[in-house]
């Protein structure tokens, strides 16, 4: 563990000397998940925001047109995904293309660890926001949603400044794929609390960076319970970096407080596995 000590300090370091540009949150898709929560939003300055960055226009109608939310005929437009899925949908699945963006690196062995951690952030996203609706807690869908796809930026922060150290030559040793490994499971959490605070995200998407690991939790934060159990299902399904069949999720304490039934995680388990046409297409 003395090198992972010894690199978390070299990244800390290399941050502060603001020799690496921190990621920043999409600004148009910050205005899309706003204008949203209204009902009474215009379908023409929604498509028109969208139509500003022609990457996120791209990633939508893909997304919008995956086998996951197959529909009888194409989506040609961002108007047309909008009127069929609805705003809110279309506003997760700005953010899921605005998120895709920087989940990429310029090393092999940290690419393949990104493409791990995108499969799993997307997985959670959709997983938390079914799980919300399926026992009830609609008020709460959007910030399981967003809570789930940002849980582990820290992992994300991490490796890209990982990556820029290689690519200058700022590290004094070979980072290896299990040092990166072990180095971002240490110190994820705590890394993603202080890059979503810097965002001036909600509150409760920066305790969820921070908390969905600690052994003591809010076991009255939904939300937070929601990406936890979710979480945990990827884990066991093997949906991201870590795979451990052996977890039990109707045992979990998550589960309990949100007292859930064996069938319902039965079928959050078949979901999750239908996302990853999202997170691969």
């Amino acid at each position: 563990m003395q090198k992972s000590l010894s690199l978390i300090d070299q990244i800390n370091e290399f941050v502060l000397q603001e020799n690496f540009q921190l990621p920043v949150f999409n600004d148009i898709a910050m205005r899309i998940l706003k204008m949203a929560r209204h009902e009474d939003f215009d379908i023409r300055e929604m498509s028109n925001l969208i139509y500003q960055d022609q990457v996120l226009v791209a990633e939508v109608l893909k997304a919008a047109n995956s086998p996951f939310f197959g529909g009888l005929s194409v989506i040609s437009t961002v108007k047309d995904a909008i009127i069929r899925l609805g705003s809110r949908q279309v506003s997760d699945l700005v953010l899921i293309a605005a998120e895709r963006i920087q989940y990429r690196a310029t090393d092999k062995k940290l690419n393949k660890l990104l493409g791990k951690l995108w499969k799993h952030s997307v997985a959670c996203a959709i997983g938390s926001q079914w799980l919300a609706r399926k026992l009830s807690y609609h008020e709460k869908d959007n910030e399981a949603f967003i809570g789930g796809l940002l849980h582990d930026i820290g992992k994300l922060f991490l490796l890209r400044v990982i990556d820029t150290m290689q690519e200058s030559n700022e590290v004094s040793f070979s980072i290896s794929y299990e040092l990166s490994y072990e180095l971002i499971n240490s110190f994820h959490a705590e890394q993603g609390y202080k890059l979503l605070s810097q965002w001036n995200l909600p509150k409760i998407y920066c305790e969820t960076a921070r908390d969905h690991h600690r052994p003591e939790f809010d076991s009255e934060n939904i939300p937070l319970l929601l990406v936890r159990l979710t979480n945990q299902a990827c884990n066991k399904l093997g949906i991201g970096m870590s795979h451990d069949p052996s977890i039990v999720l109707f045992s979990t304490p998550e589960a309990s407080a949100l007292r859930i039934k064996e069938i319902v995680l039965a079928e959050l388990e078949v979901m999750l596995e239908d996302t990853m046409q999202i997170a691969v297409g």
